[in-house]
């Protein structure tokens, strides 16, 4: 191999790059874009930032002066009713309305007529002088409706005189350069003044908090007058209220003979409780004397028979003695029954005592059972005497209840009045006792000082914010024309987005003087060690490693556009293979042919059209370049339609008859995306070489060159990425053009 070349491993086109890597942040490339477009975004930064000097600069000065108010949280009580006219100053709402009339106009106008702002030159009407400058006024074609002026010659309009008062037409401005803040979490109020003057800052922020003090004092000084006459009217009207309502109690005790109404109360409660229990008890006696008369009426006529079944009777002593006697003389009738017979005296006689005797029984039952009815009525009565009583009670007790409420009313009422009479009386000799006091809602617990230096604007920290903001917007606007881009920069972008190997690079070569056009055979011979040289070395070098068990002997080179340097790229290629071999080179580009003007070889001579439509021979088509040690064939004079003659047999022959003459036929193809001469070539060659144009192809174009020869089944050996300027290739991070930049291949600027 040649001496000087690159590692071997280089061709295999592994630039240390694969998939994992895809999508991750390749600080690399955007330091090279940075550096690419570094002069457009300092220029960017210095233009912006002059701009912005020149605009801030005469800018007038700004100060600033701040005053601190304490909030009093508690003010002193001079006239309240639980402070009719105070607020709750622990409320935020509070502290908002204290903004609000620091920033009133009221309050704007007292302070502009104290601070005399009228005459001040910040504040002043600027007089109209007089312009010397350009009038465009008196260019227009037409002249402009003047500006209606304010007559004062009616003294009694009041809103005309408003309009002229020079205070008012002030207080916009004035506070505009106020401000009032609250500081968080406290009671204090921060009143901050901008002006161009810092003794009028100062003057102004105190003076606001001193006209504000002011104002309230004077206020609470108005609402405690008020309050004193007010009050004096109404404890007239009090009193006489007072003495009104004590006389409607006493006459209403007079009337219903009200002395100790709570005694009354008692009495008649213990009475109803008294009574209650009694009825209880009634009603419990009643409820059973009931249940026995019920069940008595229920027996009728047979009672004496089931007088057993009635345990009141049964038990009775009499009946008790009844029953025995009657067991008895019924056991005696039994036994002397049984001796005599039944008209016996003795029989007759036993007979006639038991009749006796269950007469008296039956007597004594009805007895018994009489007096239980007459204690059933008894009873009854006796809870209807306890319930009436019960009811006279309530009704006393009701009526004694509507007095007691009527009292109690007129007694509330009193109370009110009294209480209402003595409010008013001690809140008004606290008054009077104190009505020189005044009371401040406010203090200062830190006056504005004089300021030293400005707030605005802060010119220095405006131009550098402009400058780093604008080299922001450089580098922003670097990678937007670099995203806008869609060419190919380097070759893992080309390997990335084509998905074909990588041949090798080619160097931009930059000329001394535009328009200079160099002959790149020549330059690849004389400086063999430069980075052209050694780049198509190393095309050469991944051509030969792509088939090492079958050579390619034919080799077909296209590109996308015209104008990427595949004709250049070929000849080199040529022109290196032929120090291996023997190598024929056809320029099959008859739309465009350049190898025969490169070479400086005549271009009336017959080529590769003289030999396809049979009007030369080969041997007399063939043209050998003795420098190169390469035989051409150039493309001949211009045919009608090249398409054709390429897909003629006679080209496909010749081909194949001079594959065993020559060890490389290399053919220059039309661009693939201009013409399908490179798709029939294709067809008869082993294999096919890309070459794009660094920065310049579009990636579209590309995909859809290599798409059409992969559709028409040729054989793509690799891609040429030409023109590539290595060192900015570098910079973005290429392996590849970073290897031969930094090994001294760096690309070489030739001079003439």
């Amino acid at each position: 191999m040649d001496n000087g070349s690159p590692p071997s491993h280089l061709p295999d086109l592994n630039l240390g790059l694969d998939d994992d890597n895809e999508g991750q942040f390749d600080l690399r490339q955007y330091w090279g874009i940075i550096q690419q477009y570094w002069l457009g975004i300092i220029g960017l930064a210095v233009m912006i930032s002059l701009l912005t000097a020149l605009i801030v600069w005469p800018k007038t000065p700004i100060y600033q002066a701040t005053a601190s108010l304490l909030m009093e949280s508690k003010q002193a009580k001079i006239v309240s009713i639980e402070d009719i006219y105070a607020s709750d100053t622990n409320k935020n709402d509070y502290l908002q309305s204290q903004i609000e009339i620091l920033k009133s106009r009221d309050l704007a106008k007292m302070a502009i007529e104290k601070l005399n702002l009228v005459h001040h030159p910040e504040f002043s009407p600027k007089p109209k002088t007089e312009s010397t400058g350009f009038d465009w006024k008196k260019w227009l074609p037409f002249e402009l409706p003047k500006t209606p002026t304010v007559s004062t010659d009616d003294p009694n309009d009041s809103n005309k005189s408003q309009a002229l008062n020079p205070e008012e037409q002030l207080i916009p401005t004035f506070q505009r350069h106020l401000a009032i803040d609250i500081v968080k979490g406290t009671h204090i109020l921060k009143i901050s003044f901008e002006s161009s003057d810092p003794e009028l800052a100062m003057r102004a922020a105190n003076t606001v908090g001193e006209v504000y003090i002011e104002s309230g004092t004077d206020s609470k000084s108005k609402l405690t007058r008020k309050a004193t006459e007010w009050m004096t009217t109404r404890l007239d009207a009090l009193k006489e209220k007072l003495a009104q309502s004590e006389q409607k109690l006493q006459a209403f005790m007079e009337k219903e003979n009200l002395v100790d109404l709570e005694g009354i109360f008692t009495l008649v409660s213990k009475d109803i409780e008294t009574t209650m229990e009694s009825l209880a008890e009634a009603r419990k006696t009643r409820s059973q004397i009931e249940t026995l008369h019920h069940q008595i009426q229920g027996l009728g006529d047979d009672l004496h028979k089931y007088v057993d079944s009635i345990p009141e009777i049964y038990t009775d002593a009499n009946t008790q003695a009844l029953t025995n006697k009657l067991v008895e003389l019924r056991t005696t009738e039994s036994e002397l029954s049984k001796r005599y017979g039944h008209l016996h005296p003795k029989m007759v006689s036993i007979r006639s005592e038991i009749e006796s005797i269950q007469r008296s029984f039956e007597k004594q039952v009805s007895s018994l059972s009489e007096s239980i009815r007459n204690r059933h009525e008894n009873a009854k009565a006796n809870e209807m005497a306890l319930l009436a009583s019960l009811e006279g009670s309530k009704k006393e007790i009701q009526e004694l209840s509507k007095k007691q409420s009527k009292l109690r009313e007129l007694q509330r009422e009193v109370e009110s009045n009294k209480n209402l009479y003595m409010m008013f009386f001690n809140r008004l000799k606290e008054t009077k006792e104190a009505g020189d006091l005044e009371s401040e809602n406010a203090r200062f617990i830190d006056r504005a000082f004089k300021p030293l230096s400005p707030i605005k604007p802060n010119k220095k920290l405006i131009i550098t914010i402009a400058f780093f903001a604008s080299l922001g917007l450089g580098v922003a606007l670097a990678f937007l024309i670099e995203r806008l881009d869609n060419s190919f920069k380097d070759a893992t972008d080309l390997e990335k987005k084509l998905g074909v190997p990588l041949l090798g690079l080619v160097p931009f070569i930059k000329t001394a003087k535009k328009g200079n056009k160099l002959n790149f055979a020549d330059l690849f011979l004389k400086e063999g060690q430069s980075s052209f040289g050694e780049s198509i070395r190393t095309i050469r070098t991944g051509v030969l490693l792509s088939s090492l068990d079958f050579p390619h002997k034919t080799i077909a080179v296209t590109s996308s556009l015209t104008g990427e340097g595949k004709s250049t790229v070929i000849l080199t290629l040529a022109i290196a293979l032929a120090q291996m071999g023997k190598v024929l080179l056809i320029d099959a580009d008859m739309r465009r042919p350049s190898i025969a003007k490169s070479l400086g070889f005549n271009t009336r001579l017959p080529g590769l059209s003289n030999l396809l439509a049979h009007t030369s021979e080969p041997n007399q088509c063939i043209q050998h370049y003795e420098e190169g040690k390469i035989d051409v064939i150039a493309s001949g004079a211009n045919p009608p339609d090249p398409l054709q003659m390429l897909s003629s047999q006679r080209f496909a022959e010749f081909i194949e008859e001079y594959q065993t003459i020559y060890d490389y036929i290399l053919i220059d193809c039309p661009p693939v995306q201009a013409v399908s001469d490179a798709l029939v070539i294709s067809k008869l060659v082993k294999t096919m070489i890309y070459v794009v144009k660094a920065e310049t192809t579009p990636v579209r174009a590309a995909k859809d060159g290599v798409n059409r020869l992969r559709k028409s089944h040729a054989a793509i050996c690799g891609v040429v990425l030409n023109q590539l300027d290595m060192e900015k290739a570098g910079r973005y991070g290429d392996y590849y053009a970073g290897y031969y930049y930094k090994q001294g291949y760096g690309y070489k600027e030739t001079s003439k």
